[in-house]
C-alpha cells in the first residue's frame, strides 16, 4: 500500500522515538510509556508502517573485529541524470549503507564501513575512480555515541 500524507501527531512521534531507542520494545511497554493501551498501541504503529513513515526494525550489530571497525561518512558530489543508477552501483559495493541524497554542498552522504583503514582507502579510491563521481570528502568516526 502506498505512503499517505497524514502527518504523525505527537503521540505518533513518541511512539517513533521510543521505537527508535529500543525496537524490541512490546507494545505493552510502548502503551505504559505513551499512556495507552497495547491494542491502541498496536494499532498506531501498524498504522505507520503502512502509510511508510515506520519503515522496518535492526538489530545493530559490531562485532568485535567485524567490518565496522573503520567507520566514515563520506560526502559525494556526482554528475549524472540516473542518481538512481548511480546510488544502485554505489550499494552494491561491500561496505556502503545508509545513502542518503542531501541537499546543500554535497549530493550524497554515504556511511562506508571496512575492516582496515587500508581497504576503507581502496573503496573510496574506487568510487572516486568513477566517471560520475566529481568529488568525495571523508569523515572518519573517531567516537560513536549511541
Amino acid at each position: 500500500m502506498p505512503p499517505t500524507d497524514r502527518q504523525p501527531d505527537d503521540l505518533d512521534r513518541r511512539l517513533l522515538a521510543l521505537l527508535e531507542a529500543d525496537a524490541r520494545a512490546t507494545m505493552a511497554d510502548l502503551g505504559r510509556v505513551v499512556g495507552l493501551s497495547r491494542t491502541a498501541v498496536l494499532a498506531r504503529v501498524q498504522r505507520l508502517e503502512r502509510d511508510g513513515v515506520l519503515r522496518g526494525y535492526h538489530a545493530d550489530v559490531a562485532l568485535p573485529g567485524s567490518a565496522t571497525a573503520h567507520r566514515a561518512r563520506v560526502g559525494i558530489v556526482i554528475r549524472t541524470a540516473d542518481v538512481a543508477g548511480y546510488v544502485a552501483r554505489l550499494a552494491a559495493q561491500p561496505g556502503f549503507a545508509e545513502i542518503e541524497t542531501v541537499t546543500g554542498e554535497y549530493d550524497l552522504i554515504a556511511l562506508v564501513t571496512a575492516p582496515t583503514a587500508g581497504q576503507l582507502d581502496a573503496l573510496l579510491d574506487r568510487v572516486q575512480g568513477w566517471r560520475e563521481t566529481v568529488r568525495t570528502t571523508t569523515w572518519v568516526v573517531l567516537t560513536r555515541y549511541r
